[in-house]
């Protein structure tokens, strides 16, 4: 019998994958090929006829590389959505719906510092709530079957987004009203960094770190 893995590696040189991707591709192909053939000597044809009639199976080598990589990259922005963005605008949403419910029902933050730029400003009850969305966030992501970073991506992305907005707006800070001094533009920057994205994004992975060991609870039982 031919050897199918030898044939599809000869014509699959060029498969721009991983390499364990395209090993799998490939096995996966060699399989199905020598499937392919077992069936036609099953049904009586001869091994030159059932050889040719299964390489006839691919009649281009080249459209099938695209399409191997079109469903690849397809199958990447699918996992990405379902595994990344999903869960983390459902993080998002959360915590920020979830703050503005509780100043509207008159919370009022916890101030090391009132009226002044370097104070910390915590409203407790939220960041004691976040653990829990950061918990849903993790399980959303994992049921989507992410690992590693990508799970905390997705449960700490209130605190990411929040980051992000900061160095895009430091900048300007120090820019804008030179009639303030930099050591309290500094102060206040650094201040807004500890309440709404370290003490948050902290809160969030306790949930991430929570859900994991639950779910490894739950596989020992």
């Amino acid at each position: 019998m031919p050897d199918w893995l030898a044939y599809v590696n000869a014509h699959l040189d060029r498969l721009s994958l991983p390499e364990a991707e395209s090993l799998q591709v490939r096995e996966e192909l060699a399989a199905h090929l020598e499937d392919t053939y077992l069936s036609l000597r099953a049904q009586g044809a001869s091994e030159s006829e059932a050889v040719r009639l299964t390489c006839d199976q691919v009649s281009s080598w080249q459209g099938l590389c695209r399409d191997i990589l079109s469903a690849r990259s397809e199958a990447f922005m699918e996992n990405r959505v379902s595994q990344l963005w999903i869960p983390g605008l459902v993080t998002l949403f959360s915590a920020y719906v979830l703050l503005a419910l509780m100043q509207f029902a008159g919370l009022r933050a916890m101030s090391s510092h009132p009226g002044e730029p370097r104070g910390i400003v915590l409203y407790l009850p939220w960041i004691l709530s976040l653990p829990l969305i950061g918990a849903i966030g993790a399980y959303l992501s994992r049921r989507a079957q992410a690992t590693g970073w990508r799970v905390y991506f997705a449960a700490s992305l209130p605190a990411l987004a929040l980051g992000v907005l900061f160095l895009l707006i430091s900048p300007l800070a120090f820019v804008l009203d030179p009639h303030v001094p930099l050591s309290i533009k500094a102060t206040a920057l650094a201040a807004g960094l500890v309440n709404w994205v370290i003490l948050p994004g902290i809160a969030l992975c306790i949930g991430v770190a929570l859900q994991s060991l639950r779910k490894m609870r739950g596989a020992h039982s």
